[in-house]
């Protein structure tokens, strides 16, 4: 079986856009441009919002139990195990005109786990639900769980 193991991180811009605020407000708290009694609480808020933004990650995996998804730092992680998976298929999509964004969302085509990029795998689950993961290899995630659940691979 083809081993499948993927970390994904947002793009470098939006890290950059949540560690641009804690620039500005330390810039002021180094120039004294207001009381530091202000500054300071803002100044620690927006460094942690940057530390914790810098430390998501999708990670997805298969293994021997299921497909393991984990949003690190922002959603419990979930498995699927192979004999709930119905279907298999490699799509493109345009996160935000589909989804409203990155991350994990809720939309009528069922829910998207994602970090970046436009393609990813959709799965159709026992249960109707239909799941959505991103992946800068969608081809080498495909194939791995058709080898585990014994499906043909689809493509969108």
């Amino acid at each position: 079986m083809e081993p499948f193991h993927e970390e994904q991180r947002f793009e470098w811009f939006w890290s950059a856009a949540l560690w641009m605020p804690a620039a500005i407000v330390g810039l002021g708290l180094y120039n004294r441009v207001a009381s530091g009694a202000l500054l300071w609480p803002a100044f620690a808020v927006t460094v942690a919002v940057g530390v914790w933004f810098s430390c998501l990650k999708l990670v997805t995996e298969a293994r021997d139990e299921g497909l393991f998804i984990w949003f690190v730092w922002l959603w419990p992680e979930r498995t699927i195990p192979w004999d709930q998976i119905r279907t298999i298929e490699t799509r493109t999509y345009r996160p935000i005109r589909d989804f409203g964004g990155w991350g994990v969302r809720w939309a009528a085509r069922g829910i998207v786990y994602h970090a970046r990029g436009n393609q990813g795998v959709r799965l159709i689950l026992a249960s109707g639900e239909r799941v959505l993961i991103g992946s800068q290899d969608p081809p080498a995630l495909a194939r791995a769980i058709g080898q585990r659940t014994g499906l043909p691979v689809g493509a969108a």
